[in-house]
């Protein structure tokens, strides 16, 4: 099916405007036409009145160049290598008109058809085809000499006009084009298409040339005489000779892939459901498992992607399981410490010394070493890490440079911490408050308060500046000139005399008097000489409390190291946040591909016989993921320890088993598992992403090989047989295996996608052509019938000439109503040839065999 265009298009067969709307003569077949066009016109001039004059307009002669800014886009893009060959190359404009700017006529035949000035051509790589510069002239000029013959490479110009369309984008109901051109041309541009069907595997090169002889001999160099002007030649002739010169305006080389396009390819994908008898892991023989273990029969092992159905591995009876399981945990937890014993997977990250005992926690732990399939498993993830384990190291010494870092800051910051305690303890706190200001009198702009720096609250308040100056703590100390000379009576709280004084008038000295003791002597000089102070008062003792908690190193010091190091905010809530943190490693990569390469019996059984362009739904086996991911963590641990690397060894390094780069979100959430230390109560399968329902759609085949950009989604589907838009379902997870499979997993259970729980029409599976900028071309492959509707032709329903290019003066081989637009006017070419993004939707129930009980 198709899938509905994002965006409205309209396309016009040409555009003119300004003064080539004036032009009479019509673009016509037996038409003489002149490259240069002269228009009559009136002068007004006064005392003479109108004086008749005529205007030149500038024709395909007068080119010689174009600005890159017009050209806003072109298909394909430079340099792309797998150009489908059903779609036609375009190159896109700016200006709405630029195509016909220069075209000396106006539209002919029912004012629908206007050849453009210039034309797109695709010429095959080969011996003979050259472009290069040209000394002479303006412009490069592409050459085709032999061996490359022009007649087969070349479109006919006649029909130029049936590839040249102007677009406007979201024409609205009743709106008319000329309205949008004129009041926002921003949503118009203007298109060319060459029309030639493109051979798979093929070099081509792409350039824009002139249409007419004039701009040929303009961009060449060659003088433009009046006898070429006097005639509108086109720049080839139907039959060209070899050595062909062209001018070229622009030019970009590309290549096409394989044959098939996406419709082509999506095409092909079908049912091929796995069948549960055949796509099942190897059993597994504990009838002589040795270590003194007794015999536990035969098991089915489980593998991490298995066939959906009812039918489940045959239970472990409890008679053969029993006493196995009895026998390996006594093997595990009685071992002698001189006895090497079989690993107790996943006891680091747990933080248990040994295994719990029934019915105790962490049950997973219990359950994943004592059940073989599991251990199996989870031996397979240390297989993995033991193969990669100097590229895994290298790459977490790698992530311990920048922890190492950190943890000298922290260990640095610890020693300032203790030293600013004792210079606090021994010379700080001894101080009064007086002594303490004046000491810190250099920082008190830096020292906030609680609302406030130190200095600002000393200037709203009584206290002069003075005070807590430099040379006052040197007068004032108990060391001080004027302290030894008064005596020990004098050393009273500064602070508080000078805030005293400021209350009341200076008092009059006593008759005779004239010295004052030294103290009072400042303390009155600070203070006002008749008016009494209203600013507030000082509290000395609480300014020194509030400076001593701010200077405290516990703040001071942890607050600089908050400022330098990008921390978890857990780092500092610790009992000491300064304490060196204990690093561990993280590996985001998707670990699936090492358990298909180690086990792949373990990972997907039977994926073989999925055929080509198969399309099959599976189911995953939480049990069997997770226990693969504690395997991985397990051995990485013992590495790690082995390696004496400085982390925490019950850390999980591996959270990721599915690939999901380019998914949205952080990666705590996208992470498969969580810290095998937060698995906790929950017995194993139940710490997976999505929880236990999780469907996997498998394709096999090329369409996401060549075209990775596909869009899968999920949707209901509706009691009618139609999709339901707004259930529209994204995946979450990918993975890939070479050389063609690709796996995409949905939160979708087995009974949702089937409609049976809850009951329903179920849901489908969809592959959509990833939607860009518009492509013009026709379906590879054409299906059965005559076409009736644009998305239905196919090339081999269009007459095309020798040399590949579309051929509008014949017949389409298709429906009444498409052979009426055809050959009219450039419009109806572009709404033919407009390929609309494609879909296929495959419902569930197609994707899965289920029993016939």
């Amino acid at each position: 099916m198709t899938a509905p265009p994002l965006a409205t298009y309209t396309f016009l067969p040409w555009v003119q405007g300004g003064v080539g709307r004036s032009i009479a003569a019509l673009d016509e077949p037996g038409v003489a036409l002149t490259a240069r066009v002269k228009l009559p016109v009136s002068v007004h001039v006064d005392g003479a009145g109108d004086v008749p004059a005529s205007v030149q307009l500038y024709g395909p002669g007068d080119v010689t160049g174009l600005d890159p800014a017009q050209i806003v886009r072109r298909d394909p893009p430079p340099g792309t290598t797998r150009f489908e060959s059903g779609y036609m190359p375009g190159i896109q404009f700016a200006r709405a008109d630029l195509p016909w700017l220069f075209t000396p006529a106006a539209p002919g035949t029912a004012k629908t058809r206007l050849r453009p000035w210039l034309v797109l051509v695709t010429i095959r790589r080969q011996p003979g085809v050259t472009l290069g510069s040209n000394p002479g002239g303006p412009l490069p000029v592409l050459q085709l000499a032999a061996p490359a013959d022009p007649a087969a490479e070349l479109p006919d110009l006649s029909q130029s006009w049936a590839w040249a369309h102007g677009q406007i984008a979201g024409l609205g109901a009743g709106a008319r084009p000329t309205d949008i051109l004129m009041s926002d041309p921003g949503r118009a541009c203007s298109r060319l298409v060459c029309p030639r069907h493109l051979e798979p595997d093929t070099a081509y090169l792409a350039c824009l040339v002139p249409a007419f002889l004039a701009g040929v001999k303009a961009g060449l160099g060659d003088p433009v005489t009046a006898d070429d002007e006097a005639r509108l030649d086109p720049a080839w002739t139907a039959t060209p000779a070899p050595g062909l010169q062209l001018p070229v305006y622009h030019a970009w080389e590309f290549s096409t892939g394989p044959a098939g396009s996406f419709e082509t390819l999506v095409r092909r994908l079908h049912p091929s459901p796995l069948d549960p008898a055949t796509a099942h892991p190897p059993k597994l023989d504990l009838t002589a498992a040795g270590s003194g273990l007794p015999a536990g029969g035969v098991i089915e092992l489980q593998s991490a992607l298995r066939v959906p159905g009812p039918d489940a591995p045959p239970p472990w009876t409890d008679a053969q399981r029993v006493p196995f399981q009895t026998a390996l945990e006594k093997t595990l937890s009685a071992a002698p410490p001189d006895v090497l014993a079989p690993p107790v997977y996943g006891q680091m990250q747990a933080g248990a010394s040994a295994l719990p005992v029934a019915g105790g926690q962490p049950g997973w732990l219990r359950e994943l070493n004592l059940d073989p399939r599991l251990r199996i498993a989870a031996a397979a993830g240390t297989r993995v890490v033991q193969e990669r384990q100097e590229q895994l190291m290298a790459r977490a010494w790698e992530q311990a440079g920048a922890v190492n870092d950190v943890n000298a800051l922290l260990r640095r910051s610890q020693v300032a911490r203790e030293l600013g305690n004792v210079v606090l303890d021994r010379h700080l706190q001894p101080l009064s408050p007086a002594g303490l200001l004046a000491m810190t009198q250099p920082a008190h702009a830096q020292i906030q308060l609680a609302t406030e720096t130190v200095d600002a609250e000393l200037r709203t308040s009584r206290v002069p500046e003075a005070v807590v100056s430099g040379a006052m703590r040197r007068l004032a100390s108990p060391q001080g000139l004027l302290a030894r000379r008064a005596g020990p009576a004098a050393q009273i709280n500064l602070l508080t005399a000078v805030d005293d004084a400021a209350m009341k008038p200076p008092p009059a000295p006593p008759s005779g008097m004239v010295v004052l003791p030294p103290v009072a002597a400042f303390a009155s000089a600070a203070a006002p000489v008749a008016d009494v102070d209203t600013r507030p008062a000082l509290s000395a003792d609480a300014l020194r409390a509030q400076l001593l908690e701010r200077l405290a190193p516990d703040t001071t010091v942890l607050a600089r190291a908050e400022a330098r190091v990008a921390a978890p905010a857990g780092t500092w809530t610790r009992p000491d946040p300064l304490a060196p943190v204990a690093t561990e490693p993280h590996f985001d990569e998707a670990m699936y591909d090492g358990l298909q390469r180690i086990a792949p019996w373990l990972f997907l059984p039977g994926v073989q016989d999925v055929e080509a362009d198969g399309v099959a739904l599976l189911e995953t086996t939480p049990r069997v993921i997770e226990a693969y991911m504690a395997g991985l963590n397990h051995e990485l641990s013992r590495e790690l320890l082995w390696r004496e690397y400085p982390a925490s060894l019950s850390g999980t390094a591996f959270r990721q088993f599915w690939d999901v780069s380019g998914q949205p979100g952080s990666r705590e959430a996208l992470a498969d598992i969580p810290p095998l230390a937060d698995w906790a109560v929950a017995p194993l399968g139940n710490h997976l992403r999505g929880g236990t329902g999780q469907l996997v759609l498998l394709v096999r085949g090329e369409l996401l090989r060549r075209y990775p950009t596909t869009t899968i989604y999920a949707a209901r589907a509706l009691a009618g047989g139609a999709l339901d838009p707004a259930t529209r379902l994204a995946p979450m997870f990918r993975g890939a295996l070479a050389p063609d499979i690709v796996f995409v997993g949905f939160a979708l259970s087995e009974e949702m996608a089937l409609g049976i729980d809850p009951a329903g029409p179920g849901w489908y599976f969809v592959f959509e052509e990833y939607p860009g900028e518009p492509r013009f071309g026709f379906d590879e492959v054409a299906t059965p019938g005559v076409p009736k509707t644009p998305d239905a032709l196919a090339w081999a329903h269009v007459p095309v000439t020798p040399s590949g290019h579309v051929d509008v003066s014949k017949p389409l081989a298709a429906a009444a109503n498409l052979q009426a637009l055809w050959g009219r006017n450039a419009a109806n070419h572009a709404s033919l040839s407009f390929q609309q993004p494609f879909r296929v939707a495959l419902h569930a129930s197609r994707l899965i065999k289920r029993s016939a009980t």
